[in-house]
């Protein structure tokens, strides 16, 4: 989180300055990288990505640029601009944080022992927003960015970016603009290293995704601000990713929230292209795990993000961004699944571990064609061993084949016979 500290006291300015707090460059005989990333396997993230990759959207990164030759985001950084009027393209990053941001969201792990992103199939729009590093928050540049990000074809956006205040008319207006274009805007909610700090802006603005951390174990993150405005949380403590000089680190920050929460965006808009980016939303909050009290809370909104869930369940769509008519999402659990609906069903593709309906009548059917021949085997064994026994029973002297040896005294003549003469 970038702070505009001209209009704040030093302590205010303490408590926000920067979401995001990277690791230093790990060298290369550090453990294997994908093994740090624990929020891809608490969130499930393979198994999302059998679901969707991400494929064909992009997602605008309003940051301080991405440097694009990193090893994990070759090939997924598009152009971009800068916002903040400087020449050149959004494709350079003397600080690092939006570097970050883009692998959280898209690294491609293809590097021999890389990172991995949310949506490794979407492509990055970064738009710089200031050169140098850690500069005053700049409400205008914010705002042109969100601008730029739409027109340059963006669906999602990811602003790990804020202030403790209230969005200037100049950064609604922006966000309006990109709600009515049909583009998904996350946001950050903001961070505090001490008390609590309300959500800040732009993410307090409403309609947007405004994300909270939360930490291994999906405990809420004590860094992390609230308020009423918060709608999703995901992880933000520990998150490790691409960082600057073609290097990586950790990141603590709802920045981190923020940008896993704009991966499963992408990951929805590519597996229902066909859904607007109210939708998308619904989708998103009415799929989440609750967590605290019951319902929408300060802490986590609406609950944890379930990406899996997301891009499987059988949700009911809305007319419009239910972040603008509270009662549209009052009750935010997904709808039972419809034998008749066409959406994807996770569980008919083994990714939850439990066989479907169908599965247990065809395995319940061939169990009992198994029992039923092993009984047809043991009643044949036994009357099989039943007729030898009867057979060896009989009495040896009767003769009951032509080919049963005669008695030791030979048989009697018949009457009348008489041997022949010599013999």
């Amino acid at each position: 989180m970038r702070v505009n500290v001209g209009a704040l006291r030093p302590v205010a300015a303490g408590l926000l300055a920067g979401l995001l707090v990277l690791g230093a460059a790990q060298p290369a005989a550090a453990a294997p990288r994908r093994a740090e990333q624990w929020y891809l396997d608490e969130l499930r993230i393979e198994q999302a990505q059998k679901l969707s990759t991400g494929r064909g959207v992009v997602v605008a990164v309003i940051d301080s640029g991405v440097d694009a030759s990193h090893p994990d985001l070759k090939g997924q950084v598009l152009a971009g601009g800068r916002s903040y009027g400087g020449s050149g393209d959004g494709r350079a990053d003397e600080d690092g944080h939006g570097t970050h941001m883009a692998g959280i969201i898209a690294a491609t792990n293809a590097s021999r022992d890389g990172v991995a992103g949310i949506a490794p199939g979407a492509r990055i729009l970064p738009i710089k927003l200031y050169a140098g590093k850690n500069p005053p928050y700049d409400d205008s540049a914010v705002a042109l960015g969100i601008r730029m990000a739409v027109d340059g074809g963006a669906t999602v956006i990811n602003l790990s970016q804020g202030k403790p205040s209230e969005a200037t008319a100049e950064e609604e207006s922006a966000i309006r603009y990109a709600l009515d274009r049909d583009v998904v805007v996350v946001v950050a909610s903001g961070n505090t290293a001490k008390g609590d700090v309300d959500v800040s802006a732009p993410a307090n603005v409403p309609g947007v995704l405004a994300v909270t951390g939360t930490t291994r174990g999906g405990a809420f993150w004590s860094g992390s601000a609230k308020g009423p405005e918060a709608v999703i949380a995901a992880p933000g403590d520990g998150v490790y990713n691409a960082g600057p000089n073609k290097g990586y680190g950790w990141g603590d920050g709802t920045s981190d929230s923020a940008a896993i929460v704009s991966g499963v965006a992408a990951l929805v808009r590519a597996k229902y292209p066909n859904l607007d980016a109210a939708n998308v939303i619904n989708r998103i909050i009415r799929t989440a795990r609750d967590a605290g009290p019951a319902g929408r809370d300060p802490q986590f909104g609406f609950g944890l993000i379930d990406p899996v869930t997301a891009l499987s369940a059988n949700v009911p769509q809305v007319a419009a961004n239910p972040l603008l008519d509270p009662s549209a999402v009052t009750n935010p659990t997904p709808a039972p699944a419809d034998a008749s609906d066409e959406e994807f069903d996770v569980t008919q593709h083994g990714d939850r571990g439990g066989p479907t309906d169908q599965q247990v009548m065809v395995i319940g059917i061939g169990i009992a064609v198994v029992l039923v021949l092993l009984v047809g085997l043991g009643v044949f064994l036994i009357w099989n061993r039943r007729r030898y026994r009867r057979e060896a029973a009989l009495p040896a002297d009767i003769p009951d084949d032509p080919l049963d040896p005669a008695p030791p005294t030979g048989y009697a003549p018949p009457e009348g016979y008489a041997p022949p003469p010599g013999s």
